[in-house]
Order: C-alpha cells, then sequence, then structure tokens
C-alpha cells in the first residue's frame, strides 16, 4: 500500500543550479531536472507497491498550547520515497528508491508547485493538500511484477546531470539509466548487471492528461491582461516564447493571423477557433516540427480561454508593429 502521511512535505533541488521559486519548473532534453520530494500517486496498484509501509496517525498539535490536542491530521496519499526526473516536455519519470522501479512516466511538462510554494508575489501555500501536481500526459505506469527483496544504494550524475540509480535485488546489483526516445509514448531503459548491459524501450499508451493545480484567477471580463496571469501561471512561457525564440512549442509572436503548416502537410489559418482548438485538444493540428503529446489539453472556463486569445492576438500586434 502506499505510505499515507501528514500534511508535511520535504523538497530538496538535486541539481547544479539553484532551482528557484518558478512553480512550474524544466529541465531539458540534454540536462535534467531532478527533484527529491513526495509525489502523487496516480493509480498504481497496490501491489506494485508491495514493499511500502503505512504510516502511524498523527495527532494535532497547537502550537499556542504547546501540546497536542484532541483530534487527528488528515491523511495525504503520496509516493514519499520518490526521485522525481524531467527532461522538458520529452520525458518526465518517477524513480521509487523502495521498489528500485519507474513507477510511472509521462510528457508535455513535469510537476506544478503551486500547491506548495504559493504565488511568487502573494505568498503563502495551501494549508492541507499540497503536494505537487502533474503536469501533462501520462503514458506508462508500473505493474505489480515478482522481484527479489529491493535495496536501494544510491545514485550517480553524469557530465549533464543525467542520474544513473544503483541498487540490489536480492545479492544482484543493477545500475539502470532512463532516457528520453524518440518513438511515441516511449522511453529508454539501459541496464547494466554483472558487466553486462542491455537497453530497451519501454513503450506506453495514453492514460490520462493533467493540468497541473487549478489556478483561481478571477476575471470580470475577457481581457488580454488576465490572458497573460493566465498564460505565466500554468506555466505556458515554458514551451512558448513571446518575442519569437525557439522553444518546445510554437513562439506566441506573429502567431495570430498567420498561415500554419502542420502535420500531415496541410496549412491553416491561426485564427480564435484554431486558437481555441489547440488549447483544448493540442493534438488535432500539430504544428510542423512539433512532437505530439507535449502539451496536455488545458480545462479553462470561458473567460481564462477567450482571455488568453486576446492574449496571443496581442502578442502577435506588437510583434508586427
Amino acid at each position: 500500500m502506499p505510505l499515507i502521511l501528514p500534511a508535511v512535505l520535504l523538497i530538496a533541488a538535486l541539481q547544479s543550479e539553484p532551482l528557484g521559486y518558478d512553480s512550474n519548473p524544466l529541465g531539458v532534453l540534454e540536462k535534467p531536472l531532478i527533484l527529491r520530494t513526495y509525489v502523487p500517486d496516480p493509480g498504481l496498484d497496490p501491489a506494485v507497491l508491495s514493499h511500502h509501509g503505512q504510516a502511524a496517525k498523527s495527532p494535532k498539535y497547537n502550537a499556542g498550547k504547546g501540546r497536542d490536542v484532541a483530534g487527528e491530521y488528515e491523511m495525504i496519499k503520496v509516493l514519499p520515497a520518490a526521485i522525481a526526473v524531467n527532461h522538458g516536455p520529452a520525458l518526465s519519470y518517477v524513480f521509487d528508491t523502495i521498489e528500485c522501479r519507474v513507477m510511472y512516466a509521462w510528457q508535455g511538462g513535469f510537476l506544478d508547485m503551486y500547491p506548495y510554494w504559493g504565488d511568487t508575489e502573494k505568498g503563502g501555500r495551501r494549508s492541507f493538500d499540497y503536494v505537487p501536481r502533474l503536469v501533462g500526459n501520462l503514458f506508462y505506469l508500473a505493474q505489480s511484477q515478482e522481484q527479489a527483496e529491493p535495496r536501494f544504494i544510491g545514485y550517480d550524475l553524469s557530465e549533464n546531470g543525467v542520474p544513473t540509480f544503483r541498487y540490489r535485488l536480492g545479492e544482484q546489483e543493477f545500475a539502470e539509466t532512463i532516457l528520453p526516445s524518440e518513438e511515441k509514448l516511449t522511453f529508454q531503459r539501459v541496464i547494466t548487471t554483472q558487466g553486462q548491459k542491455t537497453t530497451e524501450d519501454i513503450s506506453g499508451e495514453l492514460l490520462s492528461r493533467h493540468q497541473g493545480f487549478d489556478r483561481e484567477i478571477k476575471i470580470a471580463d475577457a481581457n488580454a491582461k488576465a490572458g497573460e496571469e493566465v498564460f505565466l501561471a500554468y506555466g505556458c512561457i515554458a514551451c512558448h516564447s513571446t518575442d519569437g525564440s525557439v522553444g518546445h512549442g510554437p513562439t506566441l509572436a506573429g502567431l495570430f493571423g498567420s498561415e500554419r503548416e502542420i502535420e500531415g502537410g496541410d496549412t491553416i489559418t491561426a485564427d480564435e477557433a484554431y486558437l481555441r482548438e489547440s488549447i483544448l485538444a493540442p493534438n488535432a493540428k500539430t504544428a510542423k516540427g512539433f512532437p505530439p503529446n507535449y502539451m496536455p489539453p488545458y480545462q479553462l472556463n470561458e473567460k481564462e480561454l477567450d482571455s488568453v486569445i486576446l492574449f496571443i492576438k496581442s502578442s502577435a500586434e506588437v510583434t508586427r508593429d
């Protein structure tokens, strides 16, 4: 069974540069971002977590009285011994250090830290259930399997910061590296044991889509400024630049009203209908040169959606000026 813990979360960034307070952090294909943190359970079979324990119930504590009081803290269902790794939109995965295997993998984003870090301008965080949320398209969930008793040893980092996990299954020692694959909804698994190296592609299928934590952005009437706030709040800027620079996704600069070539050879006009469809169903018309499944479908309300479209239109106008 997954470990059920009180609402206490410890985060450590395992990377060479400071993590900062971006609620939607991303690594890059060549140099991943690594977080040692509690992560959500996206629907794992409890049998997969057979070596996990279950925490004891925790009494409530009153700081003013300096002692425990009646009642218990509500428990949060998380994976507490996880190492989360992100190679940009190409691949994110969670390696569990108790089971010593990849628990799940997704594309299109990483972890939304907003519930834990709060708003960088306003400060604060949620008082309960502030475990990070997934962002992207989940395509792999570990299945139960028989294996010898696992024991995590540690991990090494390559020159580019790619982790190689070391562990034992029974008396046999393994070194495992997880890498992005050029194949759709796939990651590469490289395992070395007893001097022998094997490489295999682990392919999955689209299981679920995640957009992170729903922001509470109050919009009286749709407007471009509010659209920019939504755009930044959901971390869209990580993939879509506003100044024409190359990113993981098409830039917004000059986008609205332009002719866009999409995969399959067709050309379309980037009008309001196209923008709306691209936000709600990104894989419907994938821009040429960009892979599918890198962008989750964002479930925005009408005012948020209209505001984002107005922001994209304003970005194109500024560029043309």
